[in-house]
């Protein structure tokens, strides 16, 4: 044979190899449009397969994310469409995504497995829950009224109206010695509330996210833990002034979630400080942990990630 042939040969070897590797995605598209805001998904994937969810939305809508895999592995990455770089990268940030979607358009969840995992060939079954609501609550003309129980304590939060000024009410129930009112004056809406065990210490915790509308205004974070189930206490969040890193680029516009017994927060990159600086297109995320503080409960930063 000769060597002409063999070259050939070899050449079209190779490629077939590569051809075998590169796996295509399965595509399918969530049916939003028929009447719900909410699917649960349970599917699987193995080796270099993934899986392509994509959902057609608007600027400003609510996208909640939750991937439940059956391998640590697994993770999901959404991506608007056109874009150069990823919404959200769950490898870093966790299985949990929740905010609002800065364009109109078509995004992808996707999910994968890490390429370690995916060279093993391993398999990964996963529950996959998408959220899209009409916006956040802080558009709301319905006042907030929500209540969330964990480890056998109640918080019923409620929006309100105090001296024409809005206000969050907080009724905690099932406390051992004081469950009486709290009542804090906000900057902005309620947006959302959360109960968790940041600390994992057997006593919850409520977080209540408030955001201001426009540029240029923080976030607002008012939150409680439950001290042994016997009575609430203040938790302190710093300010993003304090972390340099953090700050740089800062122009408020906050959304806050709990990832994975830490609490995160994101907000929208800025060329600078300045009232006239466009944005990156980058997003940057702030992970704390909940700690006891000399003078109470402190949310620590615990690092911070661009994307």
């Amino acid at each position: 044979m000769n060597i002409g042939l063999i070259a050939v040969l070899a050449a079209m070897l190779s490629m077939s190899v590569q051809a075998a590797a590169e796996v295509s995605p399965r595509v399918e598209q969530v049916p939003f449009d028929k009447g719900t805001d909410a699917v649960e998904i349970k599917q699987s994937i193995q080796g270099r397969l993934t899986a392509q969810y994509r959902v057609s939305a608007r600027a400003g809508q609510m996208l909640t994310v939750d991937l439940k895999p059956s391998n640590t592995s697994a993770y999901f990455n959404i991506i608007a469409k056109g874009a150069d770089y990823a919404l959200f990268n769950g490898s870093i940030m966790g299985n949990h995504f929740m905010g609002p979607l800065p364009v109109d358009g078509e995004y992808t969840v996707q999910v994968y497995l890490m390429r370690n995992a995916a060279r093993r060939n391993e398999v990964a079954n996963y529950s996959l829950s998408l959220n899209l609501s009409p916006s956040d609550t802080s558009d709301s003309t319905q006042p907030f009224d929500q209540t969330l129980e964990l480890q056998g304590i109640r918080f019923h939060v409620t929006g309100e109206w105090v001296d024409g000024n809005p206000a969050v009410r907080i009724s905690p129930h099932g406390l051992e010695v004081d469950n009486s009112d709290i009542t804090r004056s906000l900057t902005g809406n309620i947006v959302r509330a959360e109960v968790a065990d940041l600390d994992q210490d057997g006593s919850p915790e409520i977080y209540v996210f408030v955001r201001s509308p426009g540029r240029g205004l923080p976030g607002e974070l008012v939150a409680y833990a439950a001290n042994r189930k016997k009575s609430l206490s203040e938790i302190y969040l710093p300010v993003v002034s304090e972390n340099a890193k953090a700050a740089e680029g800062y122009q408020g516009e906050d959304e806050f979630a709990v990832v994975e017994n830490t609490l995160v927060r994101r907000f929208p990159v800025y060329e600078s400080a300045d009232a006239g600086a466009g944005r990156t297109g980058k997003m940057r995320q702030v992970r704390y942990r909940l700690v006891a503080g000399e003078a109470g409960w402190v949310l620590r930063g615990d690092g911070v990630t661009e994307y």
